[in-house]
């Protein structure tokens, strides 16, 4: 094989040394047909990823009673509506803000500053179209965090605490995890490379998203407590009425088939070697989702001796959120250890929850925690650097790999660097949650009465609903 033919190149008075394949990606990622099909493409998953908001409202559904459809309904509708307002006004700017620290970032606020204005002008306007799709991405992803805390509260939240929950979560709580880890500066992200020369490997959120909103819905499952007759004597395990498992059925494949959209979509550009990444996220995705829905049906046979359509659901869902770390990165084997490890955990979560005590309506915490948790471990574990490369576009001497394989030492700091991350979401979901759900239930502004619990959250009135209101006035 030849040498490649190397070219001399002066660039703004300086002598540089390239050859031709360089040239060509130069061109290439400078190419105005591949920035508007990137900018296509990110608005495009946005809008798939809104397929697992469906998913969750389906799944939560049909896990509650009928008397409380309407009110979950409200609650989902009012999620998104509350969670876009605050993206738009302070989230955004608080995730990828280009003036912020390794804390929090700062700018773009409102979709104004240099951010969404430094591009080509169209006459007499001068706007940033992939800043806006970056934008509308992200707020998508932000959306299932208030959504899957929203899932543990059944049954017998208020509406409007729930509300007031989902507005500190989509205005800063979230906001400042995804800077952390996703933004150029945040002290955890593999931009800034602070944490361990590597910086965290999280790449569609089972960390970002799945661990923090688990957290949150565990302390508020537990703060807001049990509902009326979930559990009598010795905390025995009763079951609650439920509306119908086809509906949460179908939610599970509306999520999964949204998965696909947030998983890929997290590949934002086609330049350079992105696009070759996309088949291998979607294997991935489907081998996790798939063997944590078998492993929870073994379990669930070999412990009630009678297959439990809600826990093979719950056992797709757990697969999918521990997809999100490593899709991209790990191998297929890795995906399929990841899944049964995701199906062990869900069932395990499921079953101290009860022995506990924790009444969580829809398996919030085992489906979301426990699959972010094995997540964001094995995808320290099952990385490997070529996939690396291909994934996060990353040709850096630096470039990390997994705990089982050797790559200059760098596969334990990336380890490292995902656990030291996973502790410190962990803790700062923790704080929050404690921080929005003890002032609720101090001043009893948290959980209905007994009488609005009994005949349901859907019989409460219009009148009810202006006095609930004025309690938070």
């Amino acid at each position: 094989m030849s040498a490649p033919v190397i070219l001399t190149l002066v660039l703004d008075g300086k002598e540089v040394n390239t050859t031709w394949e360089e040239v060509a990606g130069w061109v290439h990622q400078s190419s105005p047909l591949t920035s508007s099909f990137s900018t296509a493409w990110l608005v495009v998953r946005a809008i798939q990823i809104f397929l697992v908001q469906i998913g969750m409202l389906l799944l939560e559904i049909g896990s509650i009673s009928p008397k409380n459809t309407k009110a979950m309904i409200i609650k989902n509708i009012g999620n998104s509506s509350i969670s876009a307002i605050c993206f738009y006004l302070l989230g955004y700017g608080f995730s990828f803000g280009e003036d912020g620290d390794d804390f929090v970032g700062w700018g773009g606020f409102a979709t104004k500053g240099d951010m969404f204005a430094n591009a080509t002008k169209v006459g007499d306007i001068s706007y940033n179209g992939a800043t806006y799709a970056h934008f509308i991405y992200y707020f998508c992803v932000l959306n299932l965090v208030p959504t899957i805390v929203a899932g543990s509260l059944s049954e017998r939240t208020h509406v409007v605490a729930y509300f007031v929950v989902t507005f500190f979560i989509s205005l800063f709580v979230t906001p400042v995890v995804m800077h952390w880890a996703w933004s150029n500066k945040g002290w955890a992200s593999y931009h800034s490379r602070y944490l361990m020369n590597t910086g965290v490997l999280d790449f569609a959120g089972s960390c970002v998203v799945h661990v923090s909103g688990g957290i949150m819905a565990l302390v508020g499952a537990y703060v807001v407590g049990p509902r009326k007759g979930r559990f009598v004597g010795e905390r025995s395990n009763v079951r609650m009425p439920r509306q119908n498992v086809t509906y949460a059925a179908l939610g599970a494949f509306f999520m999964w088939a949204g998965f696909y959209a947030l998983n890929m979509g997290t590949i934002q550009n086609f330049d350079g070697d992105g696009v070759n990444a996309l088949g291998k996220i979607a294997i991935n995705t489907t081998i996790c989702a798939t063997t944590s829905a078998i492993a929870v049906t073994v379990l669930t046979l070999y412990n009630e001796k009678h297959m439990e359509p809600y826990s093979v659901v719950n056992g797709i869902c757990t697969g999918l959120a521990g997809s999100s770390a490593g899709c991209a990165t790990m191998t297929t084997e890795g995906a399929l250890v990841t899944g049964i490890l995701c199906g062990a955990m869900y069932f395990l979560l499921s079953w101290m929850l009860c022995s506990f005590g924790i009444d969580d309506v829809t398996d919030v915490a085992p489906i979301h925690l426990g699959g972010g948790m094995v997540g964001i471990i094995s995808a320290a574990f099952f990385t490997t650097r070529p996939f690396y490369k291909i994934a996060v576009l990353d040709s850096g001497a630096l470039t990390p790999c997994g705990a089982f394989y050797v790559c200059d030492g760098l596969g334990w700091r990336l380890f490292v660097a995902n656990l030291l991350f996973l502790l410190a979401v962990a803790a700062w979901s923790l704080v929050a949650g404690l921080a929005l759900f003890l002032p609720l239930r101090i001043m009893s502004l948290l959980r209905v009465d007994k009488i609005t619990e009994d005949a349901g959250l859907d019989f409460i009135s219009g009148a009810a609903l202006a006095v609930e209101l004025k309690r938070f006035n």
